[in-house]
């Protein structure tokens, strides 16, 4: 009873030429149709075609699938980065294979050791600290 109610409520809801070939149609053929419209509910697929027309609700879970990808990117490659480097310093000790790496492992260290030298912010540092024992000895007067 309620069904047909509620059947009634959705016809009236149509337009007059979407009515009158419901009404046309065998008791089968709209049994059918009840069918198919019930296996698309079950499945969803209302709120995936919502979800296809809205473009914010496709944008906002995909940048946050390809921000964790990114962060999973970058996590992994320090991870495989590190591990190298620890395998390297362990192989370097041994004799065939650490002689022909000698040679990388001196070009880095001076390398290295240049940038080391020329971001030496030192004298920086003493004058800023000069600088701050001025101020304090001119705040104590």
């Amino acid at each position: 009873m309620e069904k047909d109610i509620h059947d009634e409520q959705q016809i009236k809801k149509m337009s007059t030429k979407r009515v009158t070939a419901v009404r046309k149609t065998s008791k089968k053929t709209q049994e059918d149709i009840e069918g198919i419209t019930d296996a698309i509910q079950a499945m969803g697929l209302e709120e995936f075609i919502d979800y296809i027309h809205s473009p914010w609700k496709m944008l906002w879970p995909n940048f946050i699938a390809g921000v964790a990808r990114g962060f999973g990117a970058l996590v992994g490659a320090t991870i495989v980065i590190g591990l190298v480097g620890w395998s390297l310093t362990l192989i370097i000790d041994l004799p065939l294979i650490g002689q022909r790496l000698e040679p990388y492992v001196h070009t880095v260290q001076s390398e290295f050791k240049k940038y080391t030298e020329t971001t030496n912010y030192k004298p920086n540092f003493e004058n800023m600290e000069e600088l701050l024992i001025e101020i304090r000895n001119n705040t104590k007067k």
